[in-house]
C-alpha cells in the first residue's frame, strides 16, 4: 500500500520538464529491486523488457508488442543493487532523457523515488500520467499480483498533470 503522496510533481528543467514521484511500498528494497530489474516482473507492471543490468548495458522496453513506436531503448547509466538504477531513455521521436529510480529502506517498507528529467514540454503531462499509472500497477503487483487497466488509469490521471504543466507556463 502506498502511504506517501502518490501524485508526481512536474517541474521546469531548463527549457524542458522533469517529473518526480516519491512512493512508499509495503515491500522490502530487495522485492522492489526485483520488480524493477527482472524482465518477467517488469512485464507485469511496466513493459516487456530486455535488460543488461551493468553500467553501459543496453535495455529495451516494449510497451506494445508489435508497435515500433511504443519501444523505449537506452543504456544503464548507474546501478547500485537495491539502491539506484539510472537509465538513458530514448522514446521514438524524442531526444534522450534520463530516468532515475532510488530505493530507500523505510521500516518494513521501501520508499521509491522516480525522477525523469529532460522531458519535452509537450510530452510532460503524458509522462506524469503514464508513470503515475505504472507506479500504481507496481503497487498492485507488489501487493497482490493484480494487473489493473493501465490505460484507463492513465486517462484518469493525465488531466492532473496537464493542470500542473499549465501552472508552470
Amino acid at each position: 500500500m502506498t502511504t506517501t503522496a502518490a501524485q508526481g510533481q512536474l517541474r521546469v528543467d531548463g527549457d524542458r520538464r522533469a517529473v518526480r514521484f516519491e512512493r512508499r511500498y509495503e515491500a522490502t528494497p530487495a522485492e522492489v529491486w526485483s520488480a524493477l530489474t527482472e524482465p518477467e516482473r517488469l512485464a507485469r507492471w511496466l513493459a516487456d523488457a530486455e535488460l543488461d543490468l551493468s553500467v553501459g548495458g543496453q535495455y529495451v522496453l516494449r510497451f506494445a508488442p508489435d508497435d515500433e513506436s511504443q519501444i523505449t531503448r537506452g543504456e544503464v547509466l548507474s546501478v547500485e543493487t537495491e539502491r539506484v538504477l539510472e537509465l538513458s531513455w530514448l522514446y521514438p521521436g524524442e531526444n534522450d532523457t534520463v530516468v532515475r529510480f532510488e530505493l530507500h529502506p523505510d521500516g518494513d517498507g521501501t520508499i521509491l523515488v522516480l525522477d525523469h528529467r529532460g522531458l519535452p514540454v509537450e510530452a510532460a503531462p503524458g509522462y506524469g500520467g503514464g508513470w503515475h499509472a505504472h507506479l500504481d500497477s507496481l503497487e498492485a503487483h507488489l501487493a497482490s499480483g493484480d494487473e489493473p487497466d493501465w490505460f484507463v488509469r492513465f486517462k484518469e490521471l493525465t488531466p492532473l498533470y496537464e493542470a500542473q504543466e499549465a501552472a508552470l507556463r
